[in-house]
């Protein structure tokens, strides 16, 4: 009988893996969706580059999703943010966060329900990183020559992270520093 039981749960521990294991070509995720309703499933690896998500519901029910469907979702326990019709990874997260862009759907057709539009996203490129500032909503492009400027004119709310700036403490590719330390000023 001791072995019967075990045989039982063996089993019932095989097929719970199962279940909770994502097929090949698929990555764990949890979207939320345009009215905030988070749901746990899957999506299907490279979406996020090509600004359409393949997602799975853990129900198994299956549906594409835009950047414009979507407020955000978590792979592998990094953040992407869906603004402008477009994917942007979370690089650092705060008061203003770091972002960097992932997909380019400018001029694509999206749907909204039977109605199609020509989708407008942010100026730049795959690769380039924004500002956003959390309490205003507003995206900034951060380029190599204009990201001092823009960071003084959108936040302007920290003497101390301004004064650095000033100074030149910052360069380009110690924007996730420069960010952090802005998001701890008082």
């Amino acid at each position: 009988m001791k072995k019967v039981i075990a045989m039982f749960a063996i089993l019932a521990l095989v097929g719970l893996e199962a279940i909770s294991q994502v097929s090949a070509g698929f990555q764990k995720t949890t979207i939320t969706l345009a009215n905030n309703q988070q749901v746990e499933g899957a999506i299907k690896e490279g979406g996020i580059a090509k600004g359409t998500v393949q997602f799975v519901a853990a129900s198994g029910s299956k549906k594409s999703y835009s950047a414009a469907e979507l407020n955000a979702l978590t792979v592998n326990g990094e953040t992407y943010l869906a603004l402008s019709n477009d994917f942007y990874k979370v690089l650092v997260n705060g008061k203003a966060s770091l972002l960097q862009k992932q997909s380019d759907n400018s001029g694509k057709m999206i749907f909204n329900g039977s109605e199609a539009s020509v989708a407008t996203t942010t100026e730049g490129k795959i690769g380039e990183w924004y500002l956003l500032n959390t309490a205003t909503g507003d995206l900034h492009l951060l380029g190599k020559k204009n990201f001092d400027t823009v960071l003084v004119n959108a936040l302007t709310d920290c003497p101390a992270f301004l004064a650095d700036l000033k100074a030149k403490t910052f360069a380009y590719d110690q924007l996730a520093q420069a960010i952090g330390k802005y998001n701890q000023c008082k």
